[in-house]
């Protein structure tokens, strides 16, 4: 199977149903809060896989008339619906573990759950990786929150672990409900981190650092032609990123040295940074107030002295 995104998301609503109905089954079965909640916890993983798998196809929809810069956004939107999904999961847990606190339910077949959340542990660790893997290959921010979503299921469910070994060694099986209001605060802390998060690039937020330092050094190739840059603005909706800026250049130059120039700088951008859309605008400097063309006409024929590169 080929490594796409509507691909990774078919790989996680194949496991998150597995995980649901097998978790749900043996809790109910069992009498398990711990499982039960990670079973909950499953379902709402269906959900929110669901929710991504189509944003990433109404993503991958052209421009049109009324999204001139494309659908990239739905992946950040269904990456913020995601964290909502989560932060409901870790409100309902804790409210169960609050109601459960004081019933000292018994749980059977100790044995029986330990195999379960064992095995569950196992393949959420192997979904994890695989979707890490695919949201750095693919520069997705939803699969991102997918893999941070189902690490937290990982997590969760290595802590219902130690929980269920504790209670079949000391028979205090409040240990269940502390380990589930323990859990439900932990992802309740991790919804607000991916929200805050995907709300960034909703607002359309620059590019990170590294990002930026591949413009500044595919400019400073041309130094010598540019008098300025101007209006450079970045951000990212979903895979795509999204750069443009005005380039002043000597008016000296031709136009299709101004031309040639403006290719060869968005060709080594798009090499750099995947996935980039580049617009560049050119203009012509003005002789009478260049501080560059002034510099050049008193230095008598000698190399220019041209201005530093500036972002404003």
């Amino acid at each position: 199977m080929r490594l796409t995104k509507l691909n990774a998301t078919k790989v996680s609503i194949s496991t998150a149903v597995f995980l649901a109905v097998f978790k749900a089954g043996v809790g109910i079965w069992s009498g398990s809060l711990a499982v039960l909640s990670s079973a909950f916890d499953s379902l709402l993983d269906i959900i929110s896989s669901t929710v991504n798998f189509y944003a990433i196809r109404l993503s991958m929809l052209p421009p049109d008339e009324n999204h001139p810069y494309g659908h990239n956004k739905f992946e950040p939107l269904a990456a913020q619906i995601q964290s909502f999904i989560i932060l409901f999961s870790g409100v309902y847990i804790l409210y169960k573990a609050y109601m459960n606190f004081h019933s000292n339910v018994e749980i059977k077949a100790m044995g029986v759950n330990i195999a379960v959340m064992a095995v569950s542990i196992c393949i959420t660790a192997s979904l994890v990786y695989f979707l890490k893997y695919a949201a750095t290959k693919l520069k997705s921010s939803v699969l991102y929150a997918d893999s941070l979503h189902y690490k937290t299921d990982l997590l969760s469910g290595a802590g219902i672990l130690v929980a269920l070994v504790i209670i079949k060694f000391t028979g205090l099986y409040v240990i269940d409900s502390i380990v589930s209001a323990v859990i439900a605060v932990y992802i309740i802390v991790s919804a607000l981190k991916l929200n805050f998060q995907v709300t960034r690039e909703l607002l359309d937020e620059t590019l990170p650092e590294e990002d930026m330092q591949i413009i500044n050094s595919v400019l400073d190739r041309h130094k010598v032609e540019i008098v300025d840059v101007h209006k450079l603005r970045t951000r990212s909706a979903g895979s795509r990123k999204f750069i443009d800026m005005h380039l002043v250049l000597f008016h000296s130059l031709s136009l299709q040295d101004g031309n040639d120039i403006r290719k060869d700088i968005e060709k080594r951008i798009k090499a750099g940074i995947k996935d980039a859309d580049v617009n560049i605008y050119i203009e012509p400097c003005d002789p009478e107030h260049c501080e560059t063309c002034r510099v050049c006409g008193e230095q008598d024929g000698s190399e220019p002295e041209h201005a530093d590169i500036k972002n404003k």
